[in-house]
């Protein structure tokens, strides 16, 4: 692909290729780009990428039994970091949504 210098105008080619994102940190895993709603806890970083990501996180922390009766290894929940599954982090981790979802509102 070629790509144009504003600064000079000079021409060169460039390899672009594509790549997902596996890390731990929030960023977007498609764009590389750094995600708006995350919060640092005492537990950990937590992020999400839309009102209804917050919206399942919220409802995982608060939800008063976890079965994992016909879950897959492949649900958001089963790869959520140890941090969050942790009963002693649900307070902890709904007042980190519920921030979020202030911060949300606010625009």
């Amino acid at each position: 692909m070629a790509a144009d210098c504003s600064e000079c105008g000079r021409s060169s080619e460039v390899e672009v290729t594509l790549s997902r994102w596996r890390g731990n940190e929030a960023i977007d895993p498609h764009f590389g780009l750094p995600l708006r709603l995350v919060e640092k806890t005492a537990a950990g970083v937590l992020w999400a990428y839309n009102e209804a990501h917050l919206q399942a996180l919220h409802d995982y922390a608060a939800a008063p039994l976890r079965e994992r009766a016909g879950v897959t290894h492949g649900s958001m929940f089963s790869r959520l970091p140890q941090w969050m599954k942790l009963a002693r982090n649900r307070v902890l981790l709904q007042r980190a949504v519920e921030r979020l979802q202030r911060r949300l509102l606010q625009g």
